[in-house]
Protein backbone atom coordinates (compact mmCIF):
# COMPACT_ATOMS: atom_id res chain seq x y z
CA UNK A 1 0.00 0.00 0.00
CA UNK A 2 2.80 2.39 0.99
CA UNK A 3 4.60 1.85 -2.62
CA UNK A 4 1.47 2.72 -4.23
CA UNK A 5 0.98 5.83 -2.27
CA UNK A 6 4.51 6.69 -3.36
CA UNK A 7 3.59 5.64 -7.19
CA UNK A 8 0.69 7.84 -7.03
CA UNK A 9 2.69 10.38 -5.29
CA UNK A 10 5.64 10.92 -8.36
CA UNK A 11 2.97 10.76 -10.74
CA UNK A 12 0.76 13.10 -9.00
CA UNK A 13 0.04 16.52 -11.01
CA UNK A 14 2.13 18.64 -9.43
CA UNK A 15 5.01 16.87 -10.40
CA UNK A 16 4.76 18.79 -13.84
CA UNK A 17 3.78 22.45 -12.94
CA UNK A 18 1.38 24.30 -14.22
CA UNK A 19 0.28 24.81 -17.60
CA UNK A 20 1.70 27.00 -20.39
CA UNK A 21 0.23 29.92 -21.22
CA UNK A 22 0.16 28.94 -24.94
CA UNK A 23 -2.01 27.01 -26.45
CA UNK A 24 -0.66 24.78 -29.70
CA UNK A 25 -2.03 22.27 -32.31
CA UNK A 26 -0.15 19.55 -32.20
CA UNK A 27 -0.22 16.56 -35.24
CA UNK A 28 1.13 13.48 -33.22
CA UNK A 29 1.68 10.13 -33.93
CA UNK A 30 1.09 6.70 -31.80
CA UNK A 31 4.43 4.96 -31.04
CA UNK A 32 4.57 1.23 -29.90
CA UNK A 33 7.46 1.04 -27.19
CA UNK A 34 7.74 -2.32 -24.58
CA UNK A 35 6.99 0.02 -21.76
CA UNK A 36 4.29 2.23 -20.14
CA UNK A 37 6.69 5.13 -21.89
CA UNK A 38 5.13 8.56 -23.47
CA UNK A 39 4.11 7.36 -26.46
CA UNK A 40 3.20 9.85 -28.94
CA UNK A 41 5.34 12.07 -30.92
CA UNK A 42 5.52 14.59 -33.86
CA UNK A 43 6.48 14.14 -37.16
CA UNK A 44 9.05 16.39 -36.81
CA UNK A 45 10.34 14.62 -33.85
CA UNK A 46 10.22 10.75 -35.63
CA UNK A 47 12.09 12.30 -38.55
CA UNK A 48 14.79 13.75 -36.58
CA UNK A 49 15.48 10.28 -34.66
CA UNK A 50 15.56 8.91 -38.24
CA UNK A 51 17.79 11.29 -39.30
CA UNK A 52 20.10 11.83 -36.49
CA UNK A 53 20.01 8.17 -34.13
CA UNK A 54 22.06 9.92 -31.47
CA UNK A 55 18.50 11.63 -30.86
CA UNK A 56 16.69 9.61 -28.49
CA UNK A 57 12.97 9.01 -29.37
CA UNK A 58 11.92 8.19 -26.41
CA UNK A 59 13.57 11.22 -24.85
CA UNK A 60 11.48 13.20 -27.60
CA UNK A 61 8.27 11.58 -26.98
CA UNK A 62 4.76 12.97 -25.11
CA UNK A 63 2.14 12.13 -23.00
CA UNK A 64 -1.18 13.28 -23.70
CA UNK A 65 -3.99 14.15 -20.75
CA UNK A 66 -7.89 14.93 -21.66
CA UNK A 67 -8.68 18.06 -19.97
CA UNK A 68 -11.93 16.62 -19.51
CA UNK A 69 -13.08 12.58 -19.44
CA UNK A 70 -15.48 13.45 -22.32
CA UNK A 71 -12.43 14.08 -24.46
CA UNK A 72 -10.92 10.37 -23.46
CA UNK A 73 -9.59 8.62 -26.60
CA UNK A 74 -11.88 5.89 -28.21
CA UNK A 75 -10.24 2.31 -27.65
CA UNK A 76 -9.77 2.36 -31.61
CA UNK A 77 -6.72 4.65 -31.77
CA UNK A 78 -3.44 3.52 -29.85
CA UNK A 79 -2.38 1.84 -32.71
CA UNK A 80 1.47 1.66 -34.14
CA UNK A 81 1.10 5.33 -36.36
CA UNK A 82 -2.63 6.38 -35.89
CA UNK A 83 -2.27 10.22 -36.18
CA UNK A 84 -4.34 12.39 -33.87
CA UNK A 85 -4.62 16.04 -34.30
CA UNK A 86 -4.54 17.91 -30.52
CA UNK A 87 -5.46 20.95 -29.23
CA UNK A 88 -4.08 22.04 -25.80
CA UNK A 89 -1.05 23.24 -23.83
CA UNK A 90 2.11 21.62 -22.23
CA UNK A 91 2.76 21.36 -18.52
CA UNK A 92 6.00 23.27 -17.61
CA UNK A 93 7.90 20.34 -16.54
CA UNK A 94 7.89 16.41 -17.55
CA UNK A 95 6.03 14.47 -15.42
CA UNK A 96 2.79 11.89 -15.51
CA UNK A 97 -0.63 12.78 -17.13
CA UNK A 98 -3.26 12.67 -14.56
CA UNK A 99 -4.47 9.35 -13.27
CA UNK A 100 -1.56 7.65 -15.01
CA UNK A 101 -0.18 4.46 -13.05
CA UNK A 102 2.69 2.09 -13.90
CA UNK A 103 4.09 -0.54 -12.22
CA UNK A 104 7.86 0.08 -14.28
CA UNK A 105 9.58 3.03 -13.29
CA UNK A 106 9.26 4.56 -16.89
CA UNK A 107 11.02 8.23 -17.24
CA UNK A 108 9.11 11.15 -16.84
CA UNK A 109 8.22 12.68 -20.11
CA UNK A 110 6.44 15.91 -21.43
CA UNK A 111 2.68 16.82 -20.89
CA UNK A 112 0.22 17.65 -23.37
CA UNK A 113 -3.35 18.39 -21.52
CA UNK A 114 -5.70 18.70 -24.91
CA UNK A 115 -9.01 20.52 -25.01
CA UNK A 116 -9.83 18.88 -28.41
CA UNK A 117 -8.76 16.12 -30.90
CA UNK A 118 -9.34 15.32 -34.15
CA UNK A 119 -8.37 12.03 -35.19
CA UNK A 120 -6.78 12.45 -38.50
CA UNK A 121 -5.55 8.55 -39.50
CA UNK A 122 -6.52 5.49 -37.68
CA UNK A 123 -4.54 2.23 -38.03
CA UNK A 124 -7.49 -0.45 -35.68
CA UNK A 125 -8.69 -2.33 -38.69
CA UNK A 126 -5.61 -2.81 -40.37
CA UNK A 127 -4.62 -3.65 -36.71
CA UNK A 128 -7.43 -6.32 -36.31
CA UNK A 129 -7.06 -7.46 -39.39
CA UNK A 130 -3.13 -8.83 -39.04
CA UNK A 131 -4.60 -10.50 -36.52
CA UNK A 132 -6.67 -12.40 -38.06
CA UNK A 133 -4.60 -13.51 -40.94
CA UNK A 134 -2.27 -14.55 -38.10
CA UNK A 135 -4.69 -16.96 -36.72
Amino acid sequence: MFISFLICTACGPDDKGVLKDEILTLDLNYLNWACDCANWATQTDIHRYHDNKDDSLAIMSIFIEPASEGLTLPDTIGYLNDEVRFTGSFYEKRGFPEGYFSIENPNKARVFRYTAYQVLSSNYEESKRLMEEQK
